[in-house]
């Protein structure tokens, strides 16, 4: 199955929401995919980013059966991070989804 950015978003906002249940109200990760998640100014700490990238990838995986790995040296050391917003990373996951297919 292919991958689009709408389908991606749904998938991370739903990763999103099942880590929020866990947290208490002024931690939780914002459901804005502009909001800035990792970096200066983001609201997740590594800890936290590595719990977010597993929840989409296995929310991404549940929408799709596609087997993304959103987490690798090569995102992190992009210019532009996959991890700055929701929507960065559903852009980023749509890309991994394409290379995978071939």
């Amino acid at each position: 199955m292919s991958l689009d950015a709408e389908t991606a978003l749904a998938a991370i906002r739903g990763a999103v929401a099942e880590i929020n249940l866990s947290l208490p109200e002024g931690s939780r990760i914002p459901d804005d995919p502009d909001a800035v998640l990792f970096g200066d100014g983001g609201v997740v700490d590594s800890v936290g980013l590595v719990n977010l990238v597993m929840a989409a990838e296995a929310h991404l995986s549940d929408a799709t059966g596609l087997d993304l790995v959103l987490a690798s040296e090569a995102a992190m050391s992009r210019r532009r991070s996959p991890y700055r917003s929701l929507r960065a990373l559903a852009e980023y996951a749509v890309e991994m989804a394409r290379a995978q297919a071939g």
